[in-house]
């Protein structure tokens, strides 16, 4: 399917500004089993999707739009379990542990400024939500990007890894392709993809995934 247009959220979000969203990977060609599927916590800071049988206790990721009318805005994060006091979290861009050029991995953090600390790079004030037109019509999927970090062609990467149990999972990461990156992306098993944003039912978090569904 072809997406021909992009509208800015700003003109479309009074309709969503209420919801939550679930992150969703959509578009892969090399692993059709992670299309459609929801990003997880899988206990760590780095969403990913992973794949059956599932831990009903490991919950879907939740984002809710910080700033509703502006076309650029934060993602906070939306606690699954009672999390007391409230601290607010954000997801975000980062190289942290990452070590290849011109590449950002999806994480969340309660802390910003550390993200940022020592001279790493974390994004996270700049997410822009945009709806698909075209052939999806107005009310076409809600699609994640962020705003251009260094210029350049940047997009989604859904990157196999493998955690330190030994269950793989297929991780976002934003890069932009350039001969940097090109000796150490063709040792990685990964493919492009589309975040997709999808409204979210109401926190369960007794329910399999933190949702009521």
């Amino acid at each position: 399917m072809k997406l021909t247009h992009l509208l800015p959220l700003a003109s479309l979000w009074p309709s969503l500004a209420a919801a939550d969203y679930f992150f969703r990977l959509s578009g892969s060609t090399k692993f059709p089993a992670i299309n459609n599927q929801r990003l997880r916590n899988n206990a760590s800071t780095t969403p990913g999707v992973t794949l059956a049988p599932y831990n009903p206790d490991d919950h879907f990721s939740r984002a809710a739009v910080a700033n509703p009318d502006d076309p650029y805005t934060p993602l906070f994060v939306v606690p699954t379990n009672p999390h007391p006091p409230p601290v607010p979290g954000y997801y975000g861009l980062t190289s942290r542990d990452v070590d290849v050029p011109d590449a950002l991995r999806l994480v969340y953090t309660y802390r910003p400024d550390d993200e940022a600390a020592e001279g790493r790079q974390f994004y996270y004030e700049e997410w822009k939500l945009q709806r698909a037109m075209g052939r999806c019509g107005p009310n076409g999927k809600l699609m994640l990007s962020y705003r251009p970090v260094t210029g350049g062609q940047w997009r989604w990467f859904a990157v196999k890894e493998t955690n330190m149990l030994g269950f793989e999972k297929w991780v976002p990461w934003y890069i932009k392709r350039s001969p940097s990156n090109e000796a150490i992306m063709a040792t990685w098993e990964y493919d492009t993809v589309e975040i997709d944003m999808v409204e979210a039912g109401p926190v369960n978090s007794e329910a399999p995934g933190g949702v009521e569904e």
